[in-house]
């Protein structure tokens, strides 16, 4: 009789312990990123408790007394959920509450921040999630927390919808039609360290990812002097090309895409001893094609871009001298000449 009486009392322990781990529902209303992060942190507080924390996103309840109260209970209801929690955040303070529908019991802590430590709001926030912790560490362990709210005039309280999750931004609208840019360009061409010099204009259409367009370049004269002559070479193009999109934001894209067109490289000469002729001014006429990359950023119908070619020709003029029938070359220009633009954009180019 006396072991069947301990196996008896044994069995109605564990069954009340059990009872007493079982894990109950508690909701954290979460209306601002500070709130987010205050949830984080108490996430990982109680781990050792028979806790569930939900997050809702939402609107926090009224600061005023009555109407916070009936909020609590909705969102209780929601669940449903024995404890309900949220914060309000002041300039120096965090108000921390937690609510027990249940029991009709509402704990109101303040935390202040010490605004003049660099550290003071994170301090702040981990002490507002040891007192929530603090409070459902007791409420697991069968104690009161917080003071009573009176009861209140029944009054109709609209059911409160789940928060729905924000909405996904729609994807920025594809520009679509025609534009013009003007701006600068500079090619090396193997005349010099500097290159030439001038300016490019273009016309082209611009969808979702493509882009075509038209090119005009038209550089400056440059001179190559030595002690015979001294030559003005200038290098002019007219091209076409097609790129893609291989980044594309609201403000961004880099495209990459080919061109062809044809350059010619102009040249006229001038004697500077005697008995040396200077030839008549030429234009050397070259097809080319050139990969291309272009990185654009955009403000408006205004728009800034950069673009990286390499112009491969077929015929490039090669200057110099003819001495008693021979051929002395004065300057080997390039048959691949790098080229760098900076143009302003207007429209949907």
């Amino acid at each position: 009789m006396t072991r069947l009486l301990v196996v008896c009392v044994l069995v109605g322990w564990g069954t009340d312990s059990a009872a007493q781990e079982e894990p109950w529902a508690a909701m954290l209303r979460a209306s601002s990123p500070e709130d987010t992060e205050l949830a984080e942190r108490l996430q990982g507080q109680l781990s050792d408790l028979p806790v569930v924390l939900r997050v809702s996103p939402g609107p926090a309840p009224s600061t005023e007394a009555a109407e916070q109260w009936r909020t609590a209970v909705a969102l209780a209801e929601q669940g449903p959920f024995r404890v309900v929690i949220w914060f309000h955040h002041e300039p120096e303070a965090i108000v921390v509450h937690v609510a027990e529908p249940a029991t009709r019991r509402l704990l109101v802590r303040r935390v202040q921040v010490e605004t003049h430590q660099r550290k003071g709001r994170s301090a702040a926030a981990e002490a507002a999630a040891l007192i929530v912790r603090s409070a459902l560490k007791a409420l697991a362990a069968g104690s009161p927390v917080g003071d009573v709210v009176e009861e209140l005039p029944e009054v109709p309280v609209p059911a409160l919808e789940p928060s729905p999750s924000p909405p996904t931004p729609p994807p920025a609208p594809a520009r679509a039609g025609w534009g013009v840019s003007v701006g600068w360009q500079s090619t090396l061409v193997g005349d010099g360290p500097l290159g030439q010099h001038g300016a490019q204009l273009g016309m082209g259409w611009e969808g979702a990812r493509l882009r075509a367009r038209v090119l005009l370049l038209a550089s400056l004269p440059s001179p190559l002097s030595d002690e015979y002559t001294r030559v003005s070479l200038s290098r002019h193009g007219l091209g076409a090309g097609v790129d893609a999109a291989v980044v594309s934001t609201e403000h961004f894209r880099l495209g990459a895409g080919l061109e062809v067109g044809l350059a010619g490289h102009l040249r006229s000469t001038e004697a500077l001893a005697p008995g040396v002729q200077a030839s008549a001014p030429r234009l050397t006429p070259s097809v080319y094609g050139a990969p291309t990359l272009a990185a654009r950023w955009r403000a408006g119908p205004v728009a800034l871009e950069a673009n990286l070619a390499l112009d491969v020709l077929t015929t490039v003029p090669t200057l110099g001298y003819l001495q008693q029938g021979t051929f002395v070359v004065r300057n080997s220009l390039w048959r691949a000449q790098p080229r760098f633009g900076l143009a302003i954009l207007l429209g949907a180019h």
